[in-house]
């Protein structure tokens, strides 16, 4: 469902796990957090995201950069299948890349087959990614450790909106007691978020979303708050 004027979002509403997915459709197409292929009650997400697409005029092969915002197969199972049908490249920071292959041994497991190939086309690493000839396709990668080391957010700066993973949620904040994961780390990855300006939309990994610079600022507020004792 399209939700700002280059942003189309496709929320999980499953049984089992799996993330939500987001689209950003300008000068190219970049699917963000393409989900599980199937999950733990045997849902195929990938299914239901390529049907999702489709409602809104999206094909696999309209895709030309797939950017995952960490490395935990609900949010990057499907990229190297969703790469394979599309053409397009895919990326991931470096320091998530040891979940690759138990994520690749536990789908083996599960499925009896070989996940597609997982190894990312390039890194990403904080800064800006420029989309096209116009300054405003632009996805600013912000590095956020603390639910996984290479844990990162994508802000948008021409739709104000921030795409953040399991970093934080609404009224909530994503696991750090998984491999990897750091409390401490995450307390300031938070923080540094809630620093910034003009977020008019915040898109979590999980759950809805929250909507309006006000209810943002108040999010993590309240997130810093309860979770970290902020004053």
């Amino acid at each position: 469902m399209r939700i700002t004027e280059k942003i189309y979002a496709y929320p999980w509403r499953g049984r089992g796990n799996n993330c939500n997915s987001y689209l950003f459709k300008g000068e190219m197409t970049v699917l963000f957090d393409p989900g599980h292929i199937y999950n733990e009650f045997g849902e195929s997400g990938f299914e239901l995201l390529v049907r999702q697409l489709a409602a809104d005029g999206f094909a696999l092969e309209d895709v030309d950069l797939i950017l995952c915002t960490h490395g935990h197969p609900d949010h990057m199972e499907a990229a190297g299948l969703a790469r394979e049908k599309s053409g397009a490249r895919f990326a991931l920071h470096r320091q998530d890349e040891f979940i690759l292959e138990a994520l690749g041994q536990r789908y083996a497991a599960a499925a009896g087959q070989e996940l597609p190939d997982l190894k990312p086309d390039f890194y990403l690493q904080e800064g800006d990614l420029e989309l096209g000839k116009g300054k405003t396709d632009l996805i600013r990668v912000i590095h956020t450790p603390g639910h996984t080391p290479g844990s990162v957010c994508f802000y948008l700066p021409d739709q104000k909106a921030l795409i953040s993973g399991d970093t934080v949620f609404e009224n909530s904040i994503g696991r750090s007691d998984l491999p990897g994961g750091n409390l401490e780390e995450l307390e300031q990855s938070v923080a540094r978020l809630a620093a910034m300006e003009a977020v008019e939309l915040l898109l979590p990994g999980h759950m809805g979303f929250v909507s309006g610079s006000d209810h943002v600022r108040r999010n993590f507020a309240r997130i810093r708050r309860v979770f970290f004792g902020a004053i």
